[in-house]
């Protein structure tokens, strides 16, 4: 029987991932098969690399086993043994000890202390899913060997021409094998031949129903990521890129809707199987290429069945324009008032400015996805490199403070600082921290592009670039610069706490002259030893960032325009601009590791602020003012973007009108001119108890900096943090 089984099947499937069975009839020996990959290494030693990985690639392709369950509509599972993770690897570490040798030791101390990071990123693209859809593997590799037959060809162009070939033949080769597979292991049964014949469709021509769809969007996603290497961070529009085979499916009775809502529920599980770092994300909604809406019945029908599902991954982005029906709003804060917290807003109007103000088409700029948590790039037409390079804002403040000293490793970093009581008022000692953020930034860029002049010889994307019109119209991989932006992206993060800092400086110092800027200093080396009367009174009675304060947030809107005008535009090293984020995730937590105590009255080693929000719990004056605080600032300038985190207490939501308060929150938040902002709806009764008896709560999910969690999963600290933040709501 074909139908009707996902709860049966759902527990087994879960281990797909981790419990892989390979079929030892079905290929090599994954030890074998490293042995042939290293071999032909060696044999193309002194060509190409992107020849080199494309014959590696094409062999795993034929030669690996396989994973067939018969339970899973989407099989997918290749023992590659990450070996083309692996050789990439090696290449980067020989780049590291030999050609980048010295300039990584030029910005050691930088990166040593966290101040700030540069490195590789080729973990945040997405193929082009509109051509990956409408053309498949026969499609994309007919539109190469066209291609391939018009161009006048370099030799690098040759090269690349006809390793995209290999490897797209390659990958048509596994549809095959795993249709093989399937038939072999399901005999005559019913679903193993629906199965099979979808994936057979798949090897000579484009999806023609939405399983073969699925079907692909699964098997591009695995040997892209997986085996390719180049993660995708974005399965696209689902709703858009569905909905043609959902409405002919069930124009023609191909699937019944409850058969297509079956499917949804293994697509789904899939992703939470494979337990991707910060999650699998797509998106809904957003305008159409015409400016008509993008939500379709196929949105509601995602949501209803991602809620069903009460699991923590996928993650879901909501494109968010002024005429997003509301009836679809309601029913995605329904879903987290619930429990079910995969979600996070993202505003259309800024997004689409942001990419215009670097350069993008503005149709490009519309045709959007999201990257990773939340970063916008044109589908199709950009290489974003999203998380290449960090900059930590509150310790260039913390360098100033120190005379030029990192306070943590006690190495000068950035620029040369004058000494910290030199500074006449505060303007002479704002402009101090806006240079060292500014060597910070630069820091980081200059590092990116030393990186991205070698990424032809450690990163070739035969399969991503063959999405990608504009990669195979001038025979360039995505990675050389083939696409139509090539862009990188710095994040800028920790700006409350910058700004709560610089405002305590301004007020101790230059208004109230109680101290000088070095027996500030000395205090927060110290770790605030002796001097606990001070720091509570920063925390308690000093303004800060969040609480609708003027002037506080005029000067986080200048901290930030100041950062966008030393990043957006300036050139990387592929032929594109950078891009400023101003996000923070995770690295909050690891960079304030290695940042001592901050004057805003943090003691050191402690989290940083989170993306947009106040420092945890300095939000006082509510919900309404932390969005004034936060739209005070020009986001168009953020094309790398960045989220609000909102608390909401359980009680303040409920019933009708707690939908109506929450309609009027993002509505407020998105015509002010807001990035991007995701709810927490919870109670610290329920977190407190949460952390007395953990089995008892084991699905209960929060949204986290940019994805989305199991409470009971996370440390001890993030867990205080929440609960500190909740009772904040609360108050």
């Amino acid at each position: 029987m074909i139908w009707g089984n996902f709860e049966k099947d759902r527990a087994d499937l879960s281990a797909q991932y981790s419990e892989p069975h390979w079929d030892e009839t079905s290929g090599m020996h994954a030890e074998d098969l490293r042995t042939a990959c290293l071999q032909i290494e060696r044999d193309t030693k002194g060509k190409s690399r992107m020849e080199t990985k494309s014959l590696i690639l094409d062999f795993i392709l034929r030669n690996a086993q396989l994973d067939v369950d018969l339970r899973d509509f989407f099989p997918d599972m290749l023992n590659h043994d990450r070996l083309p993770f692996r050789i990439r690897g090696r290449w980067i570490q020989d780049l590291r000890r030999n050609e980048l040798a010295e300039i990584l030791k030029t910005h050691e101390a930088g990166q040593n202390g966290f101040s700030y990071t540069g490195n590789t990123d080729l973990s945040h693209c997405s193929p082009d899913w509109d051509a990956v859809m409408q053309l498949g593997f026969t499609g994309l590799l007919e539109r190469v060997q066209k291609a391939h037959a018009a161009n006048s060809k370099t030799e690098e162009q040759e090269v690349f021409y006809t390793s995209t070939e290999r490897v797209l033949i390659g990958s048509i080769a596994i549809v095959g094998r795993l249709a093989d597979a399937v038939e072999a292991k399901g005999g005559g049964d019913e679903k193993a031949a629906l199965i099979a014949k979808s994936l057979r469709n798949l090897t000579v021509g484009a999806p023609q129903n939405i399983l073969e769809a699925m079907q692909l969007s699964m098997l591009f996603r695995m040997l892209q990521s997986a085996l390719e290497g180049e993660a995708i961070r974005s399965v696209g529009g689902l709703d858009r890129l569905f909905y043609p085979f959902y409405k002919k499916d069930i124009e023609n009775g191909t699937f019944t809707e409850a058969q297509i809502r079956e499917l949804f529920r293994y697509y789904f599980w899939k992703f939470y199987s494979m337990k991707v770092t910060a999650n699998m994300p797509f998106y809904l909604g957003g305008r159409l290429a015409d400016g008509s809406s993008g939500i379709n019945a196929l949105s509601y029908l995602i949501v209803e069945e991602y809620a069903a599902l009460d699991v923590d991954d996928p993650k879901i982005h909501i494109r968010w324009y002024d005429e997003i029906p509301q009836d679809f709003v309601s029913l995605v804060f329904t879903t987290i008032r619930n429990g079910r917290n995969s979600f996070m807003f993202i505003n259309d109007n800024v997004v689409e400015s942001a990419l215009v103000s670097i350069g993008e088409d503005p149709c490009d700029a519309r045709n959007y996805t999201v990257i990773g948590c939340y970063e916008p790039a044109a589908l199709g037409k950009e290489i974003p490199c999203t998380c290449a390079g960090r900059a930590n804002m509150v310790k260039a403040l913390l360098t100033v403070m120190n005379g030029g000293l990192d306070s943590y490793t006690g190495e000068r970093v950035g620029t040369v600082t004058a000494d910290p009581d030199s500074y006449a008022d505060f303007d002479a000692f704002f402009a101090a921290v806006k240079e060292q953020i500014a060597a910070f930034l630069k820091g980081s860029m200059d590092l990116i592009r030393a990186y991205e002049s070698y990424y032809p010889t450690i990163s070739q994307a035969p399969l991503l670039s063959s999405t990608f019109a504009d990669c195979v119209e001038r025979g360039v991989d995505a990675y050389a610069g083939g696409a139509k932006y090539n862009n990188s992206s710095v994040v800028a993060f920790s700006v409350a706490n910058t700004v709560d800092g610089l405002t305590a400086v301004k007020k101790l110092v230059y208004e109230e002259k109680r101290y000088t800027v070095s027996e500030l200093a000395d205090i927060l080396n110290r770790n605030w030893e002796g001097h606990e009367m001070l720091r509570r009174e920063i925390l308690k009675k000093h303004p800060k960032y969040g609480n609708g304060n003027p002037e506080v947030d005029h000067l986080a809107a200048e901290l930030v325009d100041f950062a966008a005008s030393c990043v957006n535009g300036q050139p990387n090293g592929r032929g594109g601009v950078f891009r400023l984020g101003l996000f923070s995730i995770d690295y909050r937590i690891t960079f304030g590791e290695r940042t001592g105590a901050t004057i805003d009255g943090r003691r050191s080693g402690e989290m940083l602020s989170k993306n947009m929000g106040a420092v945890t719990a300095m939000d006082k004056e509510g919900i309404t003012a932390l969005i004034q605080s936060v739209t005070t600032i020009d986001y168009k300038k953020v094309p790398d973007g960045t989220v609000l985190d909102a608390m909401l207490h359980t009680s303040a939501v409920e019933g009708e009108s707690g939908l109506c308060a929450m309609h009027a929150l993002l509505k407020t938040y998105m015509d002010c001119g807001g990035f991007a902002i995701q709810f927490n709806v919870l109670s610290p009764d329920v977190l407190y108890a949460a952390q007395r008896e953990p089995e008892k709560y084991a699905t209960l999910q929060v949204r986290l900096c940019g994805w989305n969690v199991y409470f009971t999963e996370l440390s001890r600290a993030e867990q205080d943090e929440l609960i500190k933040q909740c009772e904040n709501a609360s108050a």
